[in-house]
Order: C-alpha cells, then sequence, then structure tokens
C-alpha cells in the first residue's frame, strides 16, 4: 500500500519542478562499480541537461545508489551551473570551436529554417539553450558527457556585442527573430478568441435545441 504522504510528496515535487521554469533533460544513466576490501559496490550516475530555452543553459552530473536520486542531484548541480548564453536572435553570434578533454565540438550559425543539425548530446544543450538553426560536428570523442561539458564550454564563449557592431546581417537576424515572436504570440491569441467564440456558438446552439425539444406543459381543465 502507498502513503497519502508519499502522493502528496511526489506531486509537491512535480510542482515545484514546473514553478521553477526550466526544462530538464537527462542525457546518459550508467552504473558505475567500485570495487572495495567487501567486494563490489554498484552505483549510478546521471548526466542531466537543464535550459529555459530562453538563453539559459546547465550541465550536472550525478551520482546515487538508485537511478532517480543520481538523476535529482544531477538536477541540483545543473541548475547551479545554470548561466546566460549570448545568442543572435535564433542562431550563434560566431563560428566556435571548442575541446574539453578527448571532446571536440565544431558549432556554426545557420539560415532561417535550417533547424539544429547536430547529434548526440549537442542536440539536447542546444534545444534547452533556445537556439533553433545551427550546424554542430562532433570531431573528436562520440562520449555524451564530454560532449555535453564541451557544448556547455562552447556556449559560454560566445559574444555577440563585437560580432553586432560589425556585422549588419547579424543585426537583422535579431529583428527577424523578434517579428517572429510577435508573430507567434499574435497567433495564439487569435486561436483562443476563435476557439471561445465557437464554444459560446455551441453552447447558443444547444440551448435554443433544449428550447425547442420542450413541450409547453398545458394546465387540466377540471
Amino acid at each position: 500500500m502507498v502513503d497519502r504522504n508519499d502522493k502528496k510528496n511526489r506531486n509537491n515535487r512535480r510542482h515545484r519542478r514546473v514553478s521553477k521554469g526550466y526544462e530538464r533533460k537527462t542525457v546518459s544513466i550508467r552504473r558505475v562499480a567500485k570495487v572495495t576490501k567487501g567486494g563490489r559496490r554498484l552505483r549510478f550516475s546521471a548526466m542531466v541537461i537543464v535550459g529555459d530555452k530562453k538563453g539559459k543553459v546547465g550541465v550536472g552530473l550525478g551520482r546515487g545508489s538508485d537511478t532517480r536520486s543520481a538523476v535529482e542531484k544531477g538536477e541540483r548541480v545543473a541548475v547551479k551551473a545554470m548561466r546566460p548564453v549570448q545568442l543572435i536572435g535564433d542562431t550563434i553570434p560566431h563560428e566556435i570551436e571548442c575541446k574539453h578533454g578527448s571532446a571536440r565540438v565544431l558549432l556554426r550559425p545557420a539560415k532561417h529554417g535550417t533547424g539544429i543539425i547536430a547529434g548526440s548530446s549537442v542536440r539536447t544543450v542546444l534545444e534547452l539553450a533556445g537556439i533553433e538553426n545551427v550546424y554542430g560536428k562532433l570531431l573528436g570523442s562520440n562520449d555524451s558527457i564530454s560532449n555535453a561539458y564541451c557544448t556547455y564550454n562552447a556556449l559560454l564563449e560566445l559574444r555577440s556585442a563585437r560580432v553586432l557592431e560589425r556585422m549588419r546581417i547579424m543585426r537583422d537576424r535579431v529583428e527577424l527573430k523578434k517579428n517572429m515572436d510577435a508573430e507567434k504570440k499574435s497567433k495564439q491569441i487569435a486561436k483562443r478568441k476563435s476557439r471561445k467564440s465557437s464554444y459560446k456558438k455551441k453552447a447558443t446552439k444547444k440551448v435554443k435545441k433544449a428550447s425547442k425539444t420542450k413541450k409547453t406543459i398545458k394546465p387540466k381543465k377540471k
């Protein structure tokens, strides 16, 4: 039997995650074995990436006796490591190549409508950072953990102020992103209004049908 207190605690945790305003994704969960004098000690390590899709992203590695505790610890570490990234509109300001251990990642800005062309954990880091159009290439190891750290470091090294001063195309890109966001908001507002009007029409039709089907009850003659 499951206690009610456990259910309440789970619901509170979910509510906290939603209210914090960020998304979480686990990239890899591994079983780690440590050999001690008493025997083998099994533990789990989880790689967690956190981001708000508005220019902030964080990466964290957590370890625990089970997968749940490892993911929670990784989330805490990633939230502490969340940093703002300098972007231009929906892409990165310039080409950058970063190295972290055996991992090497190359990132390039892409045209509007290209999407995220990248694999492994590089894609998840770029998505949660709020980048929509970018090219990513793995030049070193295929390890998802080292690649995630490498892309995170590469994004922190980006500088957009110098690029905006020199390049007119990037300034136009920022304006295009603002216009796209304004169009999305206007479309969402129009959809809400149309749904409300359709609900009202359906309700009025139902009321009219109900009034027609009702028979007028005449008083009986004595």
